[in-house]
Parts: structure tokens; sequence; C-alpha cells
């Protein structure tokens, strides 16, 4: 493109590099463009800086939800209440926000600290354990199978669904990887909400039946309507909230000043846990240009493809005093971890919740650990692919 900046940088994937590295590069981006042209797939805008970031976040008007992935502008899946915009998108969303208040979250913990407690318990003695396969992946599945009232035996499904869709993200041309798990849990979701359908529970208590008795202005959810909300709630949940307890972990188990005033303040978690949702965002989100448009200089097409690159706003000097420092205080901190606006992840309350749980239990039991020597910790993109810890 003639006088726009390029790169080819794959913000999705790639080739793992050392842990931290991905967020140099993004930095280094961020600090040479306001926006460009990222070369990457079939091509795309990434927007860097915190506020140009935040103002599309609140625009739907031009930034459509259409598709939030980059490199697919058209996508076949409907994630539901994801790739909708105002005035339609509160209505798919409402239904989901009372069982995702702080209120309602609250009433998980006991089932997450219960879990979490087990399952450090189940390998404390040997000194020693890979975190994503032997934590991570499992209790943010076993918490699913809670919300949704199904059998906990099945998080070992809700796993490998993860699992392979987070392989296709990051490497790419494994697509029927993707295309074969998003249909996995579609089968899975279809049998249970028939289930419902033939013995109705209690939608007051029931994650499931009350989506069955949701009503969009004046129809009930059908059940593809169901069933979008389902594979949206369930991919949304697994892979983010294993990233973040990775990056937290990694960060405390190679900063021995900072794991030991978490250990000895343990008061200092809610803060800290902001500050890593800060410095190691999961996810930045893709919107779809609606029409022509000068975005502070950048000149969008309507169809054009465009990355609210989160990872780079949070880590943004205009807006964060000396971003590339972990400060476990950090205050302000008005990170867009969770994205902004209308379309803020509904689980926010969920998430965090969940890993404050998991630094309080794992602290409590092993105040000391390392990265077990011999050992190197690689990410792709902003997933840590391997994280195994030592303690004695």
């Amino acid at each position: 493109m003639t006088d726009v900046a390029t790169e080819a940088f794959d913000l999705n994937g790639g080739e793992p590099l050392p842990a931290g590295h991905f967020y140099d590069v993004v930095d280094d981006l961020r600090d040479k463009h306001r926006w460009y042209w990222n070369q990457c797939g079939p091509g795309y805008w990434v927007l860097t800086r915190y506020q140009d970031i935040r103002e599309a976040f609140q625009t739907p008007e031009i930034f459509s939800n259409e598709s939030i992935v980059p490199v697919d502008p058209d996508p076949a899946y409907r994630f539901l209440p994801s790739l909708t915009d105002p005035p339609v998108h509160m209505k798919y969303r409402t239904p989901l926000l009372r069982w995702l208040s702080p209120k309602a979250v609250q009433g998980y913990m006991p089932f997450v600290r219960e879990n979490a407690v087990a399952l450090i318990d189940s390998f404390i003695t040997s000194g020693r354990v890979e975190f994503l396969s032997g934590f991570a992946e499992i209790l943010p599945a076993r918490l699913l199978t809670f919300l949704l009232s199904l059998p906990v035996s099945e998080a070992e499904f809700f796993r490998d669904c993860a699992l392979r869709l987070r392989d296709t993200v990051s490497r790419a041309g494994e697509q029927s990887t993707a295309v074969a798990a998003m249909g996995d849990l579609k089968s899975y979701f279809t049998e249970v909400v028939a289930d419902r359908r033939r013995s109705p529970r209690d939608p007051a208590t029931d994650f499931i039946a009350s989506l069955l008795e949701a009503r969009i202005d004046d129809r009930a959810f059908d059940d593809e309507e169901v069933l979008d909300t389902l594979m949206t709630l369930s991919f949304g949940s697994l892979d983010t909230t294993k990233s973040v307890m990775s990056w937290a972990m990694w960060h405390l188990a190679t900063h021995q000043d900072d794991r030991e005033w978490l250990v000895r303040d343990p008061s200092i978690i809610p803060s800290a846990l902001e500050e890593f949702l800060r410095a190691y965002p999961i996810v930045s989100m893709g919107r779809k240009v609606k029409r022509d448009v000068d975005f502070h200089g950048c000149p969008m097409k309507k169809g054009d493809m465009v990355m609210l690159n989160q990872y780079s706003a949070n880590r943004d000097p205009e807006v964060f005093d000396d971003p590339r420092q972990i400060k476990l205080d950090r205050s302000p901190n008005r990170h867009v971890a969770f994205g902004s606006s209308e379309h803020r992840c509904a689980g926010s309350h969920l998430a965090r919740a969940e890993i404050q749980v998991v630094l309080e239990e794992w602290h409590r039991r092993i105040p000391v650990y390392r990265l077990t020597e011999g050992t190197e910790v690689r990410a792709t993109a902003s997933h840590i692919e391997s994280l195994d810890l030592s303690w004695s």
C-alpha cells in the first residue's frame, strides 16, 4: 500500500518464542506506528494506541462485531452474543448476566477453592508439576461443568476441545482441527439441550434451562441461539483463564521479590491480578469496518478487518507509567484486558475470582517454587506452551 506503514507479524500465532518476547515485539511496533497494515493472512489494520483502541471499542457504528477474528472476515460460525452489534447485542447478553454477576460468581468460589486445593494436593509431594496440563487446563474446565450443571467428569471433554481450538489458532493451516473441535462441542450441547427439553429443570438454578426460557423481543431463543451461546461461553472461559494463570505463575516463579511480597501479604493479590492482566493480556479483538473512514489518518475501507490490539494498549506509556515493569500495587490500572464498552467480557468477574482463588491457594501451600532447571518457557503469541515448576 502506497504511503501506508506495513508489517508482517503474526499476532495470533506463529512459532513459539521465549516467554515475554512477543510483548517486546508488540511494544516496539507501537513505538513505531500508531496504526499499520499487517500483511499476515488476508491482511488487516492494527491499532496500537490505548486511546484509539478505546474509541474504536466505543464506536460500533464503524467497527462492527460481525467478525472478531482479523484473519476471518466472514466467519461460518456464529458466537452469541459476541458476533452481534447494538442494539441486538444486549438482547442476547442480558440472559447471561445474572449467572456472571459478582454476587453469582461468589457462589461458585467454594467449588473452585475445593478443586484448586485437591489438584494442588494431588502433586504437591512430587515437588514438580507441568502447570498447564497438571492444573491450569483442568480447573477452568471443571468450573464450566459446575456452571452448566453437568457432570464434572465431562471436564476432560471440554479441555480437549479447547486444546484443539488453541492448536488451530497458533498453527496456521490446521483449520480442520478447529472445525472438528467446534463440531464435537456443538454435537455434545445438542444432546444436552435435547435432554433439557425432554426433562425440564428449574431455570432459576440451571443455566441451560434458563437459556431455553430466555426471550429476544417477543420470542424465545431457538435451539441454534442456545447452542451458539453455550459454545461462546465454553471457548471463552477455558483457554483464556488458563493463559492468565500461566503468565501470573511464570512471573512469580521468575521474580522472587514479587512472589515473597504476595506470600507475605495476600491482600495484594487482587491488585497483582489486575497488573498481570494489564501486562500480559491474552486476547485482542478484531472488528469489521462498516463504511469507508479516515480513522486518525488510517484510510480504512468498508469490509476491512481491524485488530484492536489490547496487547499493545495495555502497555502504552501514554497511559501507564513504566509499562514494561510489573508493579503489583499499580494504581490506577485502567487496562482493557477484557475489552471496553458494551462488548466488555461478560465473564470478567468469573475470571478474576477464579484466578484470585488460585493465587491464594497455591501460595498458601507452595510459597517457594521456581522454573524447573533445564526447561525453557516459550509462548505462541500470548499463550505459554509449557510451564514446568519445581519446589522442595
